[in-house]
């Protein structure tokens, strides 16, 4: 039996109570922005997760229209849906792997004109066993570690840099594989301590340690190391191409690259929603479980079904959100602890009213920066987070504005 994935079977509606709306424009601009910055390489868009929660399928074609014709992906199953969207566009791109595949599809990564990233010499050898077996050749890049220490051929040392050299040369002499490309992956390339710069450079010279070697036996690829940290802030390690990943989706890697870029990236995912019920809470009530939000006078409360379940996490208490009303927007903090599918907000002296849209983040990139803040995590792990139960929507150029009617609590 074929296996299913959450929410799959959901039904596509025109109208949401909940849905995050994807600016294309804003993506196409950024990744304009990115590519000016970084002239003269291959820009490799990364749309791994589903394109950072963004819709894959949303911004895959976006970026075609803008000339991207490389993008890097995490699994096979995420590397074929790109090709499919690729080959409805009729548009030819290249599709990179960057994580496993099971030697055992290596048939469907030569059917599906994927590369696949080569993790070491061990798993180079059973990937080229069944793409023998199957008398096909698979295209791939291998991964040098050069500090990561998360995948890929171990480059940390002299010893291992000369043996890298070797063991890369070998793969490149396996039959059912076609060794085209060479990268490594940065650790610390999005931090501005003066430590964090230099071991981003010592992974550099690592890399070009290798690079050099077989340049030396004629062996020539293509090589990728920078990540959009890296490449904002270093042009030096610019090499046949860059991998563009957060940055396209209007998010700086980190506060450091934000204040030595200004490039001014624009967000390209809002997350909305509307309120749906409002009521007074009276003095001495609580709101939500656990009772840890009481009224000391009387308040206004809205309720907005958006919880946890929606990647709205319980640790994101406290944050306000954007009601905006007939009259203007308003910021509003949510109070008392936030659902699985809903939670409360605090409307008082706001004119607020059922059907009224709220912005969770997306007007301004300071929303994002708080609700990660208000986690402890990183402005990444926020839009991931965001559940596929939500649906993703291109924004639309003139704002509709949602109607509901107010029901019965169950």
């Amino acid at each position: 039996m074929l296996p299913t994935y959450l929410y799959s079977d959901l039904p596509k509606l025109r109208e949401h109570k909940l849905y995050a709306e994807i600016d294309t424009e804003a993506l196409i601009y950024n990744y304009k922005l990115l590519s000016a910055a970084t002239q003269g390489t291959h820009h490799i868009c990364v749309v791994k997760a589903d394109a950072y929660g963004h819709a894959a399928d949303i911004c895959v074609r976006a970026l075609l229209s803008a000339g991207c014709r490389f993008f890097a992906v995490s699994c096979i199953e995420e590397a074929i849906s790109v090709r499919s969207i690729c080959n409805n566009e009729n548009i030819d791109a290249e599709v990179l792997i960057l994580g496993y595949t099971d030697p055992t599809q290596a048939h469907l990564l030569c059917e599906n004109n994927i590369i696949q990233t080569i993790l070491s010499y061990e798993y180079a050898e059973k990937l080229n066993f069944e793409a023998c077996r199957k008398r096909m050749c698979v295209r791939v890049h291998a991964a040098l570690d050069t500090g990561m220490n998360r995948i890929g051929i171990s480059a940390c040392s002299d010893e291992q840099i000369f043996r890298a050299a070797i063991t890369v040369k070998k793969i490149f002499s396996l039959e059912g594989l076609s060794l085209e490309g060479l990268f490594t992956h940065f650790a610390r390339a999005d931090e501005g301590a003066d430590v964090s710069k230099e071991f981003t450079r010592l992974q550099f010279d690592r890399f070009l340690s290798v690079k050099k070697m077989l340049a030396e036996d004629g062996i020539f690829l293509f090589c990728h190391a920078s990540n959009s940290a890296a490449a904002i802030s270093e042009s030096s390690y610019a090499l046949d191409g860059v991998r563009l990943g957060i940055a396209l989706y209007g998010v700086a890697p980190s506060a450091y690259i934000d204040d030595v870029s200004r490039l001014g990236l624009k967000p390209v995912m809002s997350l909305k929603t509307l309120i749906c019920h409002t009521h007074t809470l009276i003095p001495g009530e609580s709101v939500s479980y656990g009772g840890l939000y009481t009224a000391e006078d009387e308040r206004a409360i809205a309720t907005i079904p958006i919880g946890y379940a929606d990647g709205f996490l319980r640790a994101y208490g406290g944050y306000k959100v954007t009601v905006s009303t007939a009259e203007g927007n308003f910021k509003a903090p949510v109070v008392g602890r936030i659902c699985m599918d809903q939670c409360m907000i605090d409307v008082t002296g706001i004119p607020a009213k059922v059907g009224d849209v709220v912005t969770i983040f997306g007007n301004l990139p300071d929303d994002l920066k708080e609700l990660a803040k208000r986690a402890d995590t990183i402005e990444y792990e926020c839009l991931c987070l965001v559940s596929a139960r939500v649906p993703r929507v291109a924004k639309r150029r003139s704002v509709d504005k949602i109607n509901l009617t107010e029901s019965k609590n169950d």
